[in-house]
């Protein structure tokens, strides 16, 4: 929290492997949740390595919510 003015930008993948959020280990909504709680407002970017298509892999992500 202290490092918050630092931080501008936000990188995320799933993690083993760096594949699209859901397949791995990390807590996404905590996470998210914890930038919230935080006031972070800078960008926010997924860069990931699809485990199919880029199309199939974006089942996560529902704008708005």
């Amino acid at each position: 929290e202290r490092l918050l003015p630092l931080i501008g930008h936000v990188q995320f993948a799933d993690n083993p492997g760096r594949h699209q959020p859901g397949t791995g280990e990390l807590n996404f909504p905590a996470l998210f949740a914890a930038l919230d709680r935080m006031g972070y407002e800078g960008w926010v970017s997924a860069e990931y390595h699809p485990e199919k298509t880029t199309g199939e892999s974006l089942g996560w992500f529902h704008p708005g919510g």
